[in-house]
């Protein structure tokens, strides 16, 4: 579904070239839930824009879904995955329901099962009560669920999260994981997710790649079990 063949990204740093990740290979397999954890500036979040495309690496290669990630294939390829972000980016001047419409917008189709299909995935997000809501007047975790549910508009193969509970409390990030969880078993979605947070990636994924340095120290089999709420003392209890 994903794979990284050897890649390596540079950035032009205090009048040097560093490199930010390095000589990287990985494979993710389809409907997996993938996370890659590591430190601030261990390039996490670089690996995952470098999948996304949003990137290109300086060496290597990226494959979405068995074709090589390229600028020729790019509009191609990113049309089947989509993005969860930290920080929501949704627009507080629109609705909730028009905010869950945006990616359908500028696009040829039929405007009545657009919002026919919103309108059910709020329901699946659990917000079918709040599509006339403004942004502002949301909870955290309802800004998350929104953000999802516009996610969810283009059908993507693949979801790549970056840090999408870091800044919501600890039940909110259980509902948020416990979401993720069921459209990956619903719609058999691929999900790429990056955290610092080690209890929130043993909540939901089937392997972690530890970053360090900008080269993957470890990939590490996780042993997947029901979703329970997460929290450190849950995370450390269970490794005691």
């Amino acid at each position: 579904m994903i794979r990284l063949e050897k890649v390596t990204k540079r950035y032009y740093i205090n009048d040097r070239d560093i490199n930010v990740i390095n000589n990287i290979d990985v494979f993710i397999d389809e409907k997996e839930i993938f996370g890659i954890v590591g430190e601030t500036g261990s390039g996490k979040s670089t690996i995952l824009r470098l999948m996304n495309g949003f990137i290109a690496p300086d060496e290597g290669n990226i494959y979405l879904m068995g074709k090589k990630l390229d600028h020729k294939s790019r509009h191609i390829l990113v049309k089947d995955t989509s993005m969860i972000f930290q920080g929501f980016n949704l627009l507080s001047n629109l609705n909730v329901l028009d905010n869950v419409l945006l990616p359908v917008k500028l696009r040829k189709g039929n405007r009545a099962e657009s919002r026919k299909k919103a309108r059910e995935l709020l329901s699946f997000v659990g917000l079918s009560d709040f599509e006339k809501s403004y942004i502002k007047n949301l909870s955290g975790g309802g800004k998350q669920r929104v953000a999802i549910a516009r996610t969810l508009m283009t059908n993507p193969k693949i979801i790549f999260c970056d840090e999408p509970t870091s800044a919501l409390d600890e039940k909110m990030s259980y509902e948020i994981l416990k979401l993720l969880k069921d459209i990956n078993e619903r719609f058999g979605t691929t999900i790429v997710m990056v955290s610092h947070d080690i209890s929130v990636i043993k909540a939901l994924c089937s392997r972690v790649a530890i970053i360090e340095k900008g080269q993957i120290a470890d990939i590490i089999k996780l042993n997947t079990k029901e979703l329970t709420p997460v929290s450190y003392k849950e995370a450390l209890k269970n490794d005691a």
